[in-house]
């Protein structure tokens, strides 16, 4: 062997050991970490202790899916409520297939309860059954498949009285419900049925 080549052996052999040393190192330093590279000290002496995981939502938990005419309150019963809040509300009474004056009720894509509240302010000469319970002769709580439907109804119903001049009234939506109220009251009347509704809580 030459002197040259003695010399490259004798810088070479060290860099060599140090080389097979880390590898060992770093196959030792990595166990339980899914990971061959080792951890730099910095990082290991300054990391937080890992937080317990996050237990997941059980399925109970999920929200309510369920359409908001399966959930949201009784038209009957709010309008027992709003009875008992405003004096002048006179006989309620419950719509139902055979005294829809409308004839919408339960039909697909309608609403799927009523009740009528008479006002006894109004001079309503109702001819039968049907002008007895119009909006005319009080006010009506019509319950929507969602929110987004009953204030559809209202904007349409809004729109139908514009277009085609069939006098007033007063629509108040919360929630799936939407309350119709005659427009002959004054509008002071009205607020007292919008505040009642807002506010009110089903017996």
């Amino acid at each position: 062997m030459s002197n040259l080549q003695r010399r490259l052996f004798l810088v070479r052999a060290p860099l060599a050991l140090a080389a097979a040393g880390a590898l060992a190192l770093a196959g030792c330093g990595g166990e339980g970490s899914g990971s061959g590279a080792p951890t730099p000290a910095s990082t290991t002496a300054n990391a937080s202790p890992s937080a317990p995981p996050t237990p997941s939502a059980s399925p109970s938990k999920t929200p309510d899916s369920r359409p908001l005419s399966a959930t949201s309150d009784d038209p009957q019963k709010v309008a027992i409520s709003l009875k008992s809040q405003i004096a002048q509300i006179g006989k309620i009474v419950k719509i139902t297939e055979d005294n829809d004056a409308n004839n919408l009720i339960g039909r697909p894509g309608q609403y799927d309860a009523a009740t009528f509240m008479q006002d006894t302010r109004l001079p309503c000469t109702a001819k039968d059954q049907y002008d007895e319970l119009s909006i005319d002769c009080g006010a009506k709580i019509e319950r929507w498949a969602s929110n987004q439907n009953a204030i559809a109804r209202a904007a349409d119903i809004q729109q139908k009285l514009k277009d085609f001049g069939q006098g007033t009234e007063y629509d108040y939506v919360r929630d799936g419900l939407i309350l119709r109220v005659s427009g002959d009251l004054k509008p002071s009347a009205a607020k007292k049925y919008e505040t009642a509704f807002a506010g009110e809580k089903a017996p």
